[in-house]
């Protein structure tokens, strides 16, 4: 029987803006509709997301970036999802929502014990987000680079942020997300982006069997592209723990063989119990000469597709 909170077809989140939302918020900025027209055209936006997305027959629903917490980054300031993103969506989706935070090495502070403090805030958040009915709660964390080539050694700052020790951005990460008193049914994941065109060193298992055997997450969202020290990778996953296997790509339009993707989710399970596996694209979905909405539509179409014959229908 399948289980109904192990979510076999899932996404990252992120979907496509609509033109007619990129309208809206381009006539918002120029001051030609106020924030109630705005927020219409945000609303119409996400509920055919969330439409699109069940037809699909995808485990979770997402508002994929579309509603009004997307306008601008969300900040680790106190102020809460579970009112700007969360509520909304609960209250148009009946099937299980997924929200994501970011990880709280987001903060600018250099002293350490600052960024413990926001690491206490996302803490805050997610526990909000889980009492407004959030089912499934991601956190992105981008910067464990030492997984792939191009981060080899430390892992890397931006737009003006500390870099941060290993050591460090787990103790951060760990602290966000230890000790959350949550319903059986609420599944919290990590997820790991993969830098454009990188590919895993030969020599991460050090580092990411500490990452997987310490943070207190249910789910490890994992891009791959298929090779086998991708597949590899899984063996360092504690038991019990849900591997995302990141196969689909969100960047080209071209469909992956529904066979060979099959064949991969069969060659991980040989390396990790199948019932504690996933499928989902290996990153958000993004506007692009290689990716318009329609091309979106089949990725996960595909998807749903795939996980359904792995592992039968979820709900």
């Amino acid at each position: 029987m399948a289980n109904e909170y192990t979510y076999r077809a899932d996404h990252i989140g992120s979907l496509i803006t609509p033109a007619a939302l990129s309208d809206a918020r381009k006539r918002y900025a120029h001051g030609e509709i106020g924030l109630e027209q705005l927020r219409k055209a945000e609303d119409v936006a996400v509920k055919f997301a969330i439409d699109m997305q069940r037809s699909l027959g995808m485990s979770v629903t997402t508002d994929g970036g579309l509603g009004r917490a997307s306008r601008g980054a969300v900040k680790l300031d106190g102020s809460t999802l579970a009112t700007t993103e969360a509520a909304p969506l609960r209250s148009l989706s009946r099937r299980p929502i997924k929200v994501t935070v970011p990880a709280a090495r987001r903060a600018v502070d250099k002293a350490l014990d600052h960024a413990l403090a926001r690491a206490a805030i996302v803490k805050t958040e997610i526990e909000a987000l889980i009492a407004a009915g959030v089912d499934y709660v991601q956190l992105d964390a981008p910067d464990y680079a030492m997984l792939f080539d191009d981060g080899a050694g430390a892992l890397q700052a931006s737009g003006g942020e500390p870099k941060r020790t290993f050591d460090e951005l787990l103790q951060l990460d760990t602290t966000a997300l230890s000790g959350i008193d949550r319903p059986s049914n609420v599944r919290i994941a990590i997820h790991f982006p993969r830098p454009s065109n990188a590919r895993l060193r030969p020599s991460v298992s050090g580092g990411a069997e500490r990452l997987f055997q310490a943070l207190p997450v249910d789910r490890f969202i994992l891009p791959m592209d298929g090779e086998s020290k991708d597949i590899d990778l899984l063996r360092l996953v504690p038991n019990g723990k849900v591997a995302v296997l990141g196969l689909v790509s969100a960047t080209t339009s071209a469909l992956e063989s529904v066979d060979e993707l099959l064949a991969l989710i069969d060659h991980a399970a040989k390396v990790i119990d199948g019932s504690n596996l996933a499928l989902s694209p290996a990153t958000g979905f993004v506007a692009s000469d290689g990716m318009s909405e329609v091309d979106q539509r089949r990725k996960l179409e595909l998807v749903a597709e795939v996980a359904t014959r792995w592992w039968g229908f979820e709900m």
